[in-house]
């Protein structure tokens, strides 16, 4: 899994009691059915959160949520397994949100409006992240651009919706974290620590997004090194999904990145055994082994080196061409530490 994914879904922990228009749009059995996916979602229990999904959007037909949760699930298990799975029923479900949202947008209805414009934002996001793995650049540039559009929009009709700010916050911080020479000249500003700002407001105040802000935070003190933060975070987020492999990925680089190898290695062991059990097209699996290996490296235990390198080819026949391409120098590296 590359570790600039920093999304996956929206999980609905209510701090603050919900606002006389959240009781009226969000009722308490789409509450609940909201919950149980995002919580399979989180889990990888990818099957189980489609079947709740269309439940839901037959609950629900004239309703964005259930297409919005259909399109979430299926970019969270592609995303896992690192393969554009499901693109025509993904791009089918975003453009059913997008269809669905813009007919119910109302002005003379502010909070109904806000949360359309909440879907619809979240809508992008998503094409925005599908296009930067499995589409364009351009797409995605796009996608975020929309996605930041819808959000402000929302935040015009009701600024108390806090969920909107998370949306907005990974924008602010993430286009200032990977513009480079965009924002050198100008063209973008730093707005990270705003973005980091609307993160925290959504993680202590919003109605839906609370689990999601804390993932996204997770990634972003990756990025700014901060890796007790992350330790912290990703320990939380863990207890509280302990299916996951999710965050996995980034306890173990953070502990890595401390020279704390054998921590790591308990980590990325954790992710090799989830992985073993559906390895998909093994792009992971050779990512997991290529990471372990490397941290046995700094702790020279060349006989668990050899172990692990063995393992590595009772599945190497398995990997089909394109991963074999795409992962070449990491499973070069592999063959030679058999040979080694």
């Amino acid at each position: 899994m590359r570790l600039n994914s920093f999304f996956y879904a929206l999980v609905i922990i209510i701090l603050f009691g919900l606002r006389n228009f959240a009781s009226e749009y969000i009722s308490s059995d789409k509450k609940e059915s909201a919950l149980k996916i995002q919580t399979e979602i989180f889990n990888d229990n990818f099957d189980k959160a489609k079947e709740l999904s269309e439940k839901l959007l037959l609950e629900y037909p004239d309703d964005p949520i259930g297409y919005l949760f259909q399109a979430a699930t299926y970019l969270a298990e592609m995303t896992d397994a690192e393969a554009n799975l499901y693109q025509i029923e993904f791009l089918n479900s975003i453009d059913s949100v997008l269809h669905k949202t813009n007919a119910q947008i109302n002005n003379s209805d502010s909070a109904l409006s806000a949360w359309m414009y909440l879907w619809q934002g979240h809508a992008h996001a998503y094409r925005s992240l599908w296009e930067s793995r499995f589409g364009s650049f351009s797409g995605a540039l796009k996608q975020g651009f929309n996605a930041k559009s819808s959000y402000e929009n929302g935040l015009q009709y009701d600024s108390s919706l806090y969920d909107l700010y998370g949306g907005i916050g990974m924008y602010h911080y993430w286009k200032s974290a990977k513009t480079g020479i965009l924002r050198w000249l100008g063209i973008f500003k730093n707005e990270k620590q705003k973005g980091i700002d609307e993160l925290y407001l959504t993680k202590d105040s919003s109605i839906l997004s609370q689990a999601t802000a804390a993932n996204a935070l997770i990634w972003i003190w990756l990025d700014k090194k901060e890796y007790d933060s992350v330790i912290v975070g990703c320990l939380k987020m863990l207890n509280s999904f302990p299916e996951g492999k999710l965050h996995l990925w980034p306890i173990a680089e953070a502990y890595e990145k401390k020279k704390e190898y054998d921590s790591s290695n308990v980590f990325y062991h954790r992710l090799y055994e989830k992985l073993l059990q559906n390895p998909g097209n093994y792009f992971n699996l050779i990512e997991c082994d290529f990471k372990i290996i490397r941290n046995l490296e700094k702790l020279n235990d060349k006989e668990e080196i050899k172990r692990i390198a063995l393992l590595f080819l009772e599945y190497h026949n398995n990997i089909p061409d394109d991963i074999k391409w795409r992962q070449r120098s990491k499973i070069a590296y592999l063959k030679r530490k058999v040979k080694n």
